[in-house]
């Protein structure tokens, strides 16, 4: 059977549901576990405004010195007992124009319906000249059942997220592709156990972590997205134009 995508109509209450659910079983982890801090701690200076949407209880951005927005209040709960100042996840975004320098939001694109719309409300709530970090899952060929079970709506094509990105009034600087494929065998045995055993994988998740976060990826300055796209994964800064 070929996975299927949650449908535009479910996919924001599939996400909320699940992901409420899963940050039960994990712990707040430090933004400095993650390879990609590396990149951002150059534009995250003590008086940076810094936002990033969807990180549950694994931040990117210091959780003392940022913005969070979240669907979860689990992970929303932990944040701001860290010194986080959380907002219950809405579109459009609940912020000023150019509030910030600097936005972030990691594996998450994948998940929402209207992504342009989200990318715009992005480049307006960063200031002309601000920088974004973003990781998404690239390559519709590799979508499993998992990535229909975690509630991805798709994967990326190189020129489609190019596209978007562009459109909202991006420019992508500096690219870094990662390996995130499964066989389809291990798509299906990764997803059931999310949904049917998800203590257990979830245990499994949490000891991987340290380590899965911690592998160093090559990033090169440019645009180029088709690397990332035959890998199947990216995590990429751009700037905002203007």
């Amino acid at each position: 059977m070929t996975a299927q995508a949650p449908t535009a109509a479910t996919a924001a209450d599939h996400n909320e549901a699940l992901y409420e659910d899963l940050w039960g079983y994990f712990e707040l982890q430090p933004h400095t576990i993650w390879s990609a801090w590396a990149e951002i701690a150059p534009y995250a200076s003590d008086g940076a405004r810094m936002l990033e949407i969807g990180p549950g209880k694994w931040p990117h951005l210091p959780a003392d010195r940022a913005w969070f927005l979240d669907l979860s209040a689990e992970a929303l709960s932990a944040l701001e007992a860290a010194g986080g100042r959380c907002t219950r996840g809405a579109c459009p975004l609940p912020y000023d124009d150019a509030a910030f320098d600097v936005a972030c939001f990691f594996e998450l694109l994948e998940h929402v319906d209207d992504d342009a719309g989200l990318l715009r409300e992005v480049a307006r709530v960063v200031r002309p000249g601000g920088t974004v970090f973003l990781s998404c899952p690239m390559n519709q060929a590799y979508f499993t059942h998992y990535d229909a079970v975690i509630g991805h709506v798709r994967r990326y094509g190189a020129a489609d997220l190019a596209a978007k990105l562009d459109a909202a009034g991006f420019t992508i600087e500096r690219v870094c592709a990662r390996e995130d494929r499964m066989a389809p065998w291990f798509g299906w045995l990764f997803g059931f156990g999310v949904r049917r055993l998800p203590g257990v994988t979830m245990a499994i998740v949490g000891r991987a972590l340290p380590r899965v976060a911690a592998r160093p990826w090559a990033w090169v300055d440019g645009a180029s997205l088709d690397e990332a796209e035959r890998a199947g994964g990216v995590t990429l800064r751009a700037r905002r134009r203007g």
